[in-house]
């Protein structure tokens, strides 16, 4: 569908879903959905959480419903969480972890989930953003947590503090899987009030998305954006549930994808779910032919390392339907070996943590549609635009700018709404360049932001050229990605200028990625190098011409540089 028109006297070009000329959704909240209406014609005694390591069923669909509202009723009386209080949860993957996210959001709570990797210094300017009421944190992250509290000082007001699975002198200490078998014996008034109930433009999750200008902003996804994506994925890919379909999760929780697609969109459709606590492949393996998984949501490095283990030529794939990719392009190459190894289709989706985050999908009937990432979900509206922001033609790459009931209202700290460098015309920059086809179909081409795709995270190269510029014998930095073909990920490079002679460049960009390594998350290290440069490319008003940096103008040299620079440092990236 497409719709033509005149906007400040040029021509715009807006294209609508294939699938749902007349979409709308339900005005109701993320409980409301998973605890009184999507759920309602589920069998109770269906697996709705799996462990993947063990093949036990951890919750029926009915005993996820209670322990929500349980663990709900626990969170309001006896940690005294209410109705807009924003809850922080800093946790590696558990098989309760959906329950905490729905148990918070049921007491009225706000969720903030914030990555396990995150180094201190991450973690208080999180807190400076999300600005959470209470804290949970497992056992083995509370250094962490303190050295940020440290870092903040009296800058911010410190939360409420609880500590989950551990033992702590200073703050209150809760075994989750021992209260949640405990709470059915409790009085009726300790489990959850449900009044009143949250809008559907109450904020349900602050995540946490990373900016080109640097560390990350918070994205502000109310119930109404959620749901609305819980339905819009419904309309589009309606055949994907039936009564066989089983998920398996190899993403964090934390991720948009594990938190919205996994805790909400997948179990709101009655589809049990495969949890790891990590990935680990053979364990992966066992669990998908003794699960019968029938969904794998994979990155490309975990296709890589599923096409590359030779484990895999071994395992049993008979009950997989489909494999979707996510978070990075998939490259053709490596969807049909892993579709001739599994014996199924593979699918692309295209999304962000701003549009909650589901806006393309390929489905399982377009997967003979090679290259593209899908066509727009029901609901979503499309531009493509040039550089001098005017519309473009089918078939001529521009950059994706999108509209739709999903996307995030603002980002957190902002006054009113998305900020104008965000938005064309009321359409959201997306900072990825593609064109579409005459049938509808999507096709990436480029990337016009300069963030950094690692394993499905986002680095921004500013973040990174910052805390190089602060090491006393870097004079002038720039950093982009090298897209490195044997791993299926890019990697940070970074181009410096120093006044130290040749002869200490070596040891210089050895000591130059371990002062980075001290300051960052893993997934942000420099892992494909360091190289010292005459000059970095700038235009006359001082702009880094990233075009012009060597991993961009040489890509196969730079890869070689940068798999020598990774042998020589291994032990420390």
């Amino acid at each position: 569908m497409q719709q033509v028109s005149e906007v400040q006297g040029h021509t715009t070009m807006i294209y609508g879903s294939p699938y749902d000329d007349s979409f709308s959704y339900p005005a109701i909240d993320i409980p409301d959905l998973i605890l009184d209406r999507n759920l309602k014609g589920v069998a109770p005694e269906k697996p709705a959480i799996i462990d993947g390591d063990t093949g036990k069923t951890v919750y029926s669909y009915n005993s996820l419903r209670e322990r929500i509202r349980d663990f709900g009723g626990f969170l309001q009386h006896d940690l005294g969480i209410k109705k807009g209080d924003v809850v922080s949860y800093l946790s590696f993957n558990t098989t309760y972890y959906p329950i905490i996210i729905h148990a918070i959001l049921a007491a009225g709570g706000t969720v903030s989930a914030f990555n396990p990797a995150y180094t201190p210094e991450e973690i208080a300017h999180s807190l400076k953003l999300a600005k959470p009421n209470h804290i949970l944190v497992q056992d083995g992250l509370v250094e962490n947590l303190e050295s940020a509290f440290r870092i903040l000082g009296q800058s911010v007001l410190l939360p409420s503090v609880h500590v989950l699975d551990g033992q702590h002198k200073k703050y209150p200490c809760y075994e989750v899987e021992r209260i949640l078998a405990q709470i059915p014996t409790w009085p009726p008034l300790q489990r959850i009030k449900r009044t009143p109930q949250q809008t559907k433009d109450d904020v349900a999750f602050i995540c946490f998305s990373s900016g080109t200008s640097g560390l990350v902003k918070g994205v502000r996804l109310t119930h109404g954006n959620v749901v609305a994506n819980v339905h819009q994925q419904g309309r589009c890919l309606a055949n994907m549930f039936t009564p066989e379909t089983v998920f398996t999760l190899i993403v964090p929780f934390y991720h948009i994808l594990g938190l919205a697609g996994f805790c909400i969109q997948y179990l709101a459709h009655g589809a049990p779910i495969v949890v790891f606590k990590k990935f680990e492949l053979e364990k992966f393996l066992e669990s998908v032919a003794r699960d019968r998984v029938t969904h794998i949501n994979v990155v490309p490095p975990i296709a890589l390392a599923i096409l590359q283990s030779p484990l895999s030529t071994k395992a049993d794939f008979s009950s997989v339907r489909c494999l979707m990719n996510a978070a990075a392009p998939l490259k053709d190459n490596l969807a049909k070996a892993l579709c001739k190894l599994v014996g199924c289709v593979v699918t692309q989706w295209y999304g962000m943590t701003e549009a909650s985050p589901s806006v393309i999908s390929q489905r399982e009937d377009e997967a003979h549609v090679a290259g593209t990432i899908g066509r727009l979900l029901p609901g979503m509206q499309l531009r493509i635009i040039d550089e001098d922001g005017r519309d473009v033609p089918n078939g001529t790459p521009g950059e994706l700018l999108i509209r739709g009931p999903n996307l995030m209202a603002r980002y957190q700290g902002q006054e009113e709404s998305v900020a104008k460098s965000e938005l064309v015309d009321g359409f959201f920059r997306t900072g990825d360049a593609g064109y579409i086809d005459d049938n509808g179909f999507i096709y990436l081409t480029d990337r016009v932001k300069e963030l950094i795709k690692v394993k499905g995270n986002q680095v921004a190269p500013a973040e990174l050229e910052s805390i190089l510029l602060s090491h006393p014998r870097v004079t002038d930095a720039a950093v982009c990605g090298l897209y490195l073909d044997d791993e299926a990920t890019e990697y940070p490079v970074a181009y410096i200028t120093t006044a130290e002679p040749a002869h200490k460049h070596a040891q210089l960009v050895a000591d130059v990625a371990d002062f980075v390594a001290g300051q960052v998350a893993q997934y942000k290290r420099l892992r494909a190098g360091v190289q010292v440069l005459d000059a970095i490319p700038k235009n006359p008003s001082g702009k880094i011409l990233r075009r012009l940096l060597p991993a961009r103008t040489s890509p196969e040299t730079a890869a070689v540089a940068a798999r020598a620079f990774r042998s020589a440092t291994r032990s420390k990236l």
